[in-house]
C-alpha cells in the first residue's frame, strides 16, 4: 500500500532519505529551536544502515516567547526555560499529533511502529519524549539528545502507583468483597470489579489485577530511552537531564533508560554521540524489540518477561 504524503502536512516538506535496500525500519528525527531537519539529515547520512529510511520533518514558524514572539522554526511555544514555568500544553499536544500522524503514516506503509525510533535534540528530543510516551503504539525506541520531558506531570508514577495500590487492596479478603467500595480503589471500577471475583486462600488477587491495569495503561513502559546531554550545556542545563532521567526511570521500566553525560560538550551534538551511541542503537535495539516482541508472554494474568539485557546495554 502506498500513502499520500500530502495526507501528512509534516510530511509533504520533510527532507526524507531513502533506504539504500528495503525498508524494513524508520528513524524519525526532530530538530532543535529555529533549525530544519536539513542538516540532522546530512548527520543521519553518515550513519545510515542500509534498511533503514529517515524522516527528518521541519517545524512550522510560529512565535516565540522565549525569543520576544519572534516568527522561527518551533515545535511548540517556549515561555522559558525552568522547570517551573509554564508550558504550552496545547502546542505540546498538537505537534505530539502531527509526529503520530507520520507514525501512522509509515505503519499504513508497511513499516510496523515497534520497527520507528523516534529522536530527537533539544525541543526536538523534548517531543520524541513525549510523543513516544503518549503514543498507542510501543516503538523500538527514542534517542534524546539534550531535551527534558515537557508535561512531566502528566504522567503518572508507575511504581509509586503499585505501592499505593498493593497496600490499599491485598487488605480486602474475599468475605470484605462483599461490602468493598469500588470507588475507594484507585483501579478503574469494570477492573476492579471483574479481579474482586478472583481469590486465593482467602486474598484477592491483586497484583494480577495491577499487572493487567499496568499494561493496558503504561503501554509504552518497556520502551527503550537513549538520553545524552551536554555537561557544558548552558541552555538546556544538565541538572534538565538529571531530573528528566528520574522521572523517566518512574515511567518506564528504568533498566531501558540510559542517560550518558559528555564532558566540554555544550548545547551541541558531536560525532561521539550520533556516530556511536545513535548507530549502535539503529543497528541492534531496531532488531531485539522485533525478536522480544515474538518471544512475549500470552497469559494475561502474568506480567511479560524482561526484554533482552542487551537490547539498550549495547549502546553503553
Amino acid at each position: 500500500m502506498c500513502g499520500n504524503n500530502m495526507s501528512v502536512p509534516l510530511l509533504t516538506e520533510a527532507v526524507t532519505v531513502s533506504a539504500k535496500e528495503k525498508e524494513t525500519a524508520v528513524v524519525i528525527f526532530l530538530h532543535g529551536l529555529g533549525d530544519t531537519g536539513h542538516g540532522w539529515a546530512e548527520t543521519l547520512m553518515e550513519i545510515q544502515p542500509s534498511h533503514v529510511k529517515f524522516i527528518c520533518p521541519h517545524a512550522p514558524s510560529i512565535p516565540v516567547t522565549l525569543n520576544m514572539k519572534a516568527m522561527m522554526p518551533a515545535w511548540f511555544d517556549l515561555m522559558g526555560l525552568k522547570p517551573d514555568i509554564p508550558e504550552d500544553e496545547s502546542g505540546i499536544k498538537r505537534a505530539a499529533d502531527n509526529i503520530k500522524a507520520i507514525i501512522e503514516h509509515e505503519a499504513k506503509n508497511g513499516i510496523p511502529p515497534h520497527r520507528i525510533i523516534l529522536g530527537g535534540f533539544s525541543q526536538g528530543g523534548a517531543l520524541s519524549l513525549y510523543t513516544a510516551l503518549t503514543c498507542q503504539h510501543q516503538l523500538a525506541g527514542v534517542v534524546a539528545l539534550s531535551c527534558w520531558l515537557p508535561l512531566h506531570r502528566s504522567f503518572p508514577s508507575v511504581r509509586s502507583h503499585w505501592k499505593r495500590s498493593h497496600i490499599a487492596s491485598t487488605r480486602h479478603t474475599v468475605n470484605e468483597c462483599r461490602t468493598f467500595k469500588p470507588e475507594c480503589c484507585c483501579l478503574p471500577l469494570k477492573t476492579t470489579l471483574l479481579h474482586l471475583t478472583i481469590s486465593l486462600s482467602g486474598v484477592v488477587l491483586m497484583k494480577s489485577v495491577l499487572c493487567l491495569y499496568l499494561q493496558a495503561s503504561s503501554g509504552n513502559k518497556n520502551i527503550p530511552i537513549l538520553q545524552c546531554h551536554g555537561e557544558n550545556d548552558c541552555m538546556i542545563p544538565p541538572h534538565f537531564g538529571v531530573m528528566t532521567h528520574e522521572k523517566l526511570r518512574l515511567i518506564v521500566n528504568p533498566d531501558l533508560v540510559n542517560f550518558k553525560t559528555y564532558p566540554d560538550l555544550s548545547h551541541s551534538s558531536c560525532p561521539q554521540v550520533l556516530h556511536r551511541r545513535l548507530c549502535v542503537m539503529l543497528c541492534c535495539v531496531i532488531n531485539q524489540i522485533q525478536t522480544y516482541l515474538k518471544t512475549l508472554t500470552i497469559a494475561k494474568l502474568c506480567p511479560p518477561p524482561p526484554p533482552p539485557a542487551c537490547a539498550l546495554k549495547c549502546v553503553l
